[in-house]
Formats: structure tokens, C-alpha cells, sequence
């Protein structure tokens, strides 16, 4: 290692969605950009699916609409909403049309995380950004600001840059090194995925239903396959570990109300199945000095509502619009991102902890709100408010949707 050290504008710790389309758009405006990425392949690691239609809008002001669909991805432009004894095919007649969410965007598009993220990596190579994998111990010295330490192909490395971008997910090294703390809260639900091939999943229709004691979600892709979740009540503990996991998890799916022609008889899994606590988390500051987080590093929503790609290419915007348009960059540059990000944040935490009480509560009084919710929902929007919020972007929803009364009201449907 040299006593001097390399010199950039910035360094991006972490290479998926977040880190990726922030270098693409740095290194396009001309900047000097080096990206540091752990991995040297991306892996399914059984999360970040579906990108809803606000995040798509995101993916679009970034340019990176063409990048995701060019990596397999499609659109699917309906929900299909079952469960509670009503069958898929019932469902599917009045299934939610997820193209009028938000204007010219033709409904939700999944993508399979691994491949995301090796076509915006290479998208950012080629907007000029330097990509290094395999990077390990990354240190951030204590009282020298804009100084990077690392170590890549057993090679010793020391950067300086004007900030470092901390993008490297929940076990951010950048957030530990940077003394920021993590605030998680207690998780109130498992959550379980299996990638499938081997079943005649409707391209175009998303899904998700209540059924028993489980809720499922599936995400069909043009590629033939389509990514499934189960969650169920955290006091039962993770209900597929070990070595039959997939099977467990197959015998568990099969209680839901699949499309017509859907038998897991024939379904293969394509990938690993995990089960992980399902809560959310917060960080109450976000831009240590001489840093910057994004993405699950500065905190998460429950995975529950779908929010982790659209959250990651927002937060990516905001911070290189904010780079890009200030270019000097003083202390407080990010204020207007951290305030953004906070009461995003906020609203999509209160969105989670309904959906949760909606789509995971298994009690018959549970069942019996649902039903009320479902008639109630019908005659007044504002009883919707909080979960439009996470098709069109929790902004677009008014302020007086997230307050408690409304939440509460939701609540005692199944009261009466």
C-alpha cells in the first residue's frame, strides 16, 4: 500500500440496487466514481422481487427502466387478491389494476434480484464508474474524514474521496464504522421465500391471499419462473429450516388458492428457500460527516409491503440530484434528503404495521375485519390511504391517511 493515497469524488460501498444506480448517474454527470462490492456473484438471497409501480417511475427517472427489463424483467399490470375461502379465479375477476397507480406506468415490475444487480453493475462500468469486487476489510478511519481503507485480491488499499456512500446493506459496515445506531423493531412475523419453476403462473398477474394461518405473495417474471412467500405468526418460530426446507415449504404453499393449472406437484425449486424475522428499522441520522447512507443501510421497511428496490432508487436519486446540482458539497447538502427520507420512512412503517394486522392476523376476528375492510373500503378511499400509498409512493397519499384515528378505525372493523 502507498503512503499516498488515490484520489476520487466518490466511493460507494455495495453494489446492489442502491450503490449501482447511484454510480450510474454520478459517473454520467462526470464524476469520479469507485464502486466497492463484497461479492464476486451476486446470489439469490430470496428478497427484492418486485419493483411497485412508484419504484418503477424512480427506475425510469434514473434511465435504468430498459437496464432491469433487458436483465428479465417484466411487467405484471394486475394484483390478484384471494384468500379468506374466495379462490383464485374469483379473485382474478376483480383483480386490482395496477397500471392506475401511477400514470404511464403499466403496473409492477419483477426482476430477479442477482440479475438486477449484475445489469446495473455493469451499467454503471459502462457510465464510466471503476467496480472492484471481492473488496474485504473495509475501514473507515476514526478523525480522517474522506478517507476509505480496504482490501481487494489480497491487496491493501487506501482512497481519498470527497464522501463515502454507505450502500451496503443491513449489516452496513459504513453505518457501524461511522458510530450511527440501528434501531429494529420487534418482529411480529416470519417470512419465507422459494424461487418455483414447473408452474403455469399468469405472466401479467401478481398475487397474494390470505388463507388458515399463512399469507402468500408470488411475483411471476417473463423467464418462466416466479418468486413465492409465506409468512406466518412469529411465535411459531421459522417453519423451514434444515435440509427439508424446500419440501416444508412446498407442503405449506399448498394450502393457498393458486391459478388454475398450478400444481406444486410439478414445481421445481430454482433456488435456495429462507425464512427471516420480518420487522422494519430506523437509523435517526443518516449523514455522518463526510458520509452519507442509503438503501437498507439507513434503515428498512417490513419486506411484508414490498417497499426495499422502490426505497433503494429513490434514495439513490435524491442523493445524486443533490450531488449533482450542488456541486459544492457542504456539510448540511443532504438535509433536504435526510427530512425526505425520514417522513418517507415514517409513513411506510405505519403502512406496514396495517398491512400486518390486515394480511397476517389468522384469528377469526382477523378474518372478520378483513371481510369489513374489504365491503368499507368500497364506499370510503380513506380507508385505503395508507397501503395506495405503497403502489403510488407514500408522498401521494394525504397526510391525515397515516394519522392513528384512521389506522384505528381500520382496526375496529373487526369489532363490530
Amino acid at each position: 500500500m502507498s503512503g499516498a493515497a488515490d484520489s476520487v469524488d466518490v466511493v460507494i460501498v455495495g453494489g446492489g440496487i442502491a450503490g449501482c444506480a447511484l454510480a450510474v448517474k454520478l459517473a454520467e454527470a462526470g464524476f469520479s466514481v469507485v464502486l466497492l462490492e463484497k461479492s464476486t456473484r451476486f446470489r439469490d438471497q430470496v428478497r427484492g422481487e418486485a419493483l411497485l409501480p412508484w419504484g418503477v417511475a424512480e427506475a425510469r427517472e434514473l434511465g435504468l427502466e430498459q437496464a432491469l427489463l433487458a436483465a428479465g424483467g417484466g411487467y405484471a399490470g394486475a394484483l390478484v387478491a384471494c384468500g379468506d375461502g374466495v379462490s383464485y379465479h374469483e379473485a382474478a375477476q376483480s383483480a386490482v389494476d395496477l397500471s392506475k397507480a401511477v400514470p404511464g406506468v403499466p403496473g409492477a415490475l419483477n426482476v430477479g434480484h442477482p440479475d438486477a444487480c449484475e445489469a446495473l453493475l455493469r451499467s454503471a462500468e459502462t457510465a464510466g464508474a471503476q467496480i472492484l469486487r471481492g473488496v474485504v476489510d473495509i475501514e473507515i478511519p476514526a478523525g480522517e474524514e474522506g478517507v476509505i481503507r480496504f482490501a481487494v485480491a489480497r491487496r491493501k488499499r487506501r482512497l481519498r474521496c470527497r464522501i463515502v456512500v454507505g450502500a451496503d446493506g443491513r449489516r452496513s459496515a459504513v453505518r457501524r464504522q461511522t458510530g450511527l445506531r440501528l434501531m429494529s423493531s420487534t418482529p411480529r412475523t416470519y417470512g419465507a421465500g422459494l424461487l418455483l419453476g414447473g408452474l403455469p403462473w399468469p405472466t401479467g398477474e401478481n398475487a397474494g391471499g390470505t388463507e388458515g394461518d399463512l399469507h402468500y405473495l408470488a411475483f411471476p417474471r417473463e423467464t418462466g419462473v416466479v418468486r413465492t412467500y409465506l409468512f406466518w405468526d412469529a411465535a411459531r418460530g421459522n417453519l423451514v429450516s434444515g435440509s427439508s426446507s424446500a419440501q416444508d415449504y412446498l407442503h405449506l404453499l399448498s394450502s393457498q388458492f393458486l391459478p388454475d393449472g398450478c400444481d406444486l406437484g410439478g414445481a421445481a425449486p430454482k433456488g435456495p428457500c429462507a425464512a427471516f424475522p420480518m420487522n422494519d428499522s430506523r437509523c435517526d441520522h443518516i449523514n455522518p460527516p463526510g458520509a452519507v447512507l442509503l438503501g437498507d443501510a439507513a434503515g428498512w421497511s417490513d419486506p411484508l409491503i414490498g417497499q426495499g428496490l422502490s426505497i433503494a432508487l429513490r434514495d439513490a436519486r435524491m442523493v445524486a440530484e443533490t450531488l449533482i446540482w450542488n456541486r459544492n458539497w457542504h456539510p448540511d447538502i443532504f438535509r433536504g434528503y435526510c427530512a425526505e427520507r425520514a417522513e418517507r420512512m415514517r409513513r411506510l412503517h405505519i403502512s406496514a404495521s396495517l398491512a400486518t394486522e390486515l394480511r397476517c392476523g389468522f384469528t377469526a376476528e382477523a378474518r372478520n375485519r378483513r371481510r369489513k375492510w374489504n365491503e368499507e373500503v368500497q364506499r370510503d378511499v380513506r380507508l385505503s390511504g395508507p397501503l395506495l400509498g405503497n403502489l403510488a409512493g407514500p408522498e401521494t397519499v394525504a397526510a391525515e391517511a397515516y394519522d392513528p384515528s384512521v389506522i384505528r378505525r381500520i382496526l375496529a372493523l373487526g369489532e363490530y
